[in-house]
């Protein structure tokens, strides 16, 4: 059964060896975006039509939307489930690799068009959009020496002002990217201004 596009931003997100995420604040909002592309990308550009205000839906969401598609990689058997302790007090919870095939060849696919100049089906583009818009990029070339990290984000924005055809697809994938990447900051700034005002 492939994998949704929710499901690919959160396989690249976790740790294969701890199972812990990495940018634990970004990526729900991610997630959230990328299933709205997936209607749109199911139903075609007639369908393509966001909620009244995606800003909210994305927002209400994301917590829903993230548990769906680690629900979906659990199913898939991509990854387990553990529970751990911290400090021999705490309890949480962690997804190591189960199966690190598909994550694989998902980063061969990345690698194949942003860093070798292949051309992108629409879906490869549909996550690179939302990899991009999200600043998310360092999930998917976490190793990047600052010169390629230069030329993968230029890459990247290239993908994503024209890799679709069709202006409906294209503006969702815009819409719902930035509003992620949006809210994500707002989120980190009240984040700090709680914490500010805490000590």
């Amino acid at each position: 059964m492939p994998t949704t596009l929710g499901e690919e931003i959160l396989l690249l997100s976790l740790d294969d060896s701890t199972g812990e995420a990495r940018q634990p604040l970004r990526t729900p909002f991610a997630i959230a975006a990328a299933a709205l592309l997936e209607r749109a990308l199911a139903g075609g550009p007639e369908d393509a039509a966001l909620p009244v205000d995606a800003d909210k839906w994305i927002n209400e969401q994301r917590g829903a939307e993230y548990d769906r598609a680690l629900r979906g990689l659990l199913d898939k058997g991509l990854i387990r489930e553990e529970k751990r302790r911290l400090l021999l007090v705490f309890r949480t919870t962690v997804h190591p690799e189960a199966d690190g095939t598909v994550e694989a060849a998902l980063r061969g696919r990345l690698a194949a068009v942003v860093l070798e100049g292949r051309e992108p089906d629409h879906r490869t583009a549909a996550l690179i959009t939302l990899l991009h818009h999200a600043e998310l990029r360092e999930l998917a070339f976490p190793d990047l020496e600052k010169e390629r990290s230069t030329a993968v984000e230029r890459r990247m924005t290239e993908i994503a002002e024209r890799h679709w055809a069709d202006p409906a697809l294209r503006r969702m994938a815009e819409t719902a990217a930035a509003t992620s990447a949006a809210l994500t900051a707002a989120t980190m700034a009240a984040t700090v201004v709680i914490i500010t005002a805490a000590t």
